[in-house]
């Protein structure tokens, strides 16, 4: 039987974050982007431009990619800074 403690959570060390496949997917795509490129994001079926362009600014700020996002009616686009 393994021996189970109580410790600080301080003292335990952080849980490491797993990036979904969508963020591995958008930090390659905005790496690879030039100064004249940008990237247009159709959001899939049933979800919104709104909700697109939010997980993109978790995504690149969680990352610490500095990123200009747009949105038209039914695309997100995204440029380096």
């Amino acid at each position: 039987m393994p021996a189970i403690e109580i410790i600080k959570s301080s003292d335990a060390p952080g849980a490491p974050k797993k990036q979904s496949k969508f963020a591995v997917e958008l930090l390659g795509a905005v790496n690879s982007i030039k100064k004249d490129e940008v990237l247009k994001l159709t959001p899939d079926e049933g979800k919104s431009v709104r909700g697109l362009k939010t997980g993109i600014g978790r995504v690149t700020k969680g990352a610490g990619v500095k990123v200009r996002t747009w949105s038209d009616d039914t695309h997100v686009y995204v440029a380096k800074e």
